[in-house]
């Protein structure tokens, strides 16, 4: 090629080589692909030795032919080199996603089910802290930066799984068929009796959160109820905050409450005090702790958070309390289903 006594231009392709360099360097071909992107170096910097050595010579003399091969070469290495950095980047996403998407869907449930246990502790917080986690995997993830989103998953999925082994350590009784086979039978019981003497009972069922009046041994009302703070569990003491479980009946009606209209029950019963003193008398209850009472149902809406009552949207209420009397039997169970909710969801999460 000859440029008469003009200086040869220098090829387009040493200013390519210098943009595609810092593309390759943003997008982090010395981290994904290490030794392919130093074989490139090298073919660059040997391009630039040439591009220097052509680059002594008199400006007439000067012939970039050479240099210009050396570094189309570069660029077409630099090419494909940066295919398979995005290959790899892709692949690593795609992953890395997916990876994400499981630990999602594992949190929403358990996320569904502490709410609707009314769990506020320990799985509530681990839930939280995971899905902080997983919101900064996603910001890492469009960041490409795999290993940091990689060990944020961990510890997401991690908390995840210690969430769920708390839920199941919160719930271990409504899993357990001998639990639910003898709620269950304290229910049959109550509603043959409701049959027997043509009279009206009371079901409650904690898990579902349901009332059921039952009538000649036929439910003639069901209703939404909210429970405790801790309403799963069977109430021990004062202040657990839990709702008892048992066989008990209505000591009085009260027209007028706190929370609208309520029905007294007769908690502590025999069975509860006998069960307390047993405990007590082991050292399982600290002496300063007394048995509790006051246990009510009553108004203030379903979505009330007692402290171990039974509570009723108010219209409702109003409608059990006319249907009842005095000295109706109230059965409190945890569950009648073997294949509660519960268990669906650990199983199918």
């Amino acid at each position: 090629m000859s440029f008469g006594c003009q200086t040869a231009p220098v090829p387009s392709e040493v200013r390519e080589a210098e943009i595609q360099e810092q593309d390759l360097w943003r997008a982090g071909a010395s981290l994904y692909a290490g030794q392919d992107h130093a074989a490139y170096l090298q073919l660059l910097k040997s391009a630039r030795q040439v591009l220097e050595k052509e680059n002594f010579k008199l400006g007439w003399f000067r012939d970039y032919r050479r240099v210009s091969r050396d570094f189309a070469a570069a660029l077409d290495a630099g090419a494909a080199l940066k295919s398979r950095v995005e290959i790899h980047k892709s692949r690593r996403t795609a992953e890395l996603s997916a990876s994400v998407a499981i630990v999602r869907g594992k949190l929403q449930t358990l996320d569904n089910l502490t709410l609707s246990l009314v769990e506020r502790g320990q799985a509530r917080r681990q839930l939280t802290r995971a899905s902080v986690l997983l919101a900064e995997t996603d910001v890492l993830l469009r960041q490409a930066r795999f290993d940091e989103a990689a060990s944020k998953l961990d510890s997401a999925a991690a908390l995840a799984s210690e969430a769920e082994a708390t839920v199941v350590s919160y719930i271990a009784r409504y899993l357990d068929p001998g639990q639910v086979r003898s709620w269950k039978r304290a229910a049959e019981e109550t509603i043959s009796e409701s049959r027997k003497k043509g009279i009206t009972v009371l079901i409650v069922s904690k898990l579902e959160r349901r009332l059921a009046i039952y009538k000649n041994g036929a439910v003639i009302r069901s209703y939404d109820v909210g429970l405790g703070f801790n309403g799963l569990a069977d109430k021990r003491h004062s202040g657990d905050n839990a709702t008892p479980e048992g066989r008990y009946s209505i000591i009085r009606k009260i027209p007028s409450s706190l929370y609208s209209k309520a029905l007294l029950i007769n908690y502590p019963n025999e069975e509860d005090k006998k069960w307390f003193a047993q405990e007590k008398a082991r050292g399982r209850i600290p002496k300063s702790i007394g048995i509790g009472g006051d246990v009510e149902i009553h108004g203030g809406g379903q979505d009330t958070l007692t402290r171990g009552c039974i509570s009723l949207d108010n219209d409702k209420m109003d409608e059990l309390y006319g249907l009842v009397e005095v000295g109706t039997p109230v059965t409190i169970i945890g569950t009648m289903e073997l294949e509660n909710y519960v268990i669906k969801a650990i199983r199918d999460k």
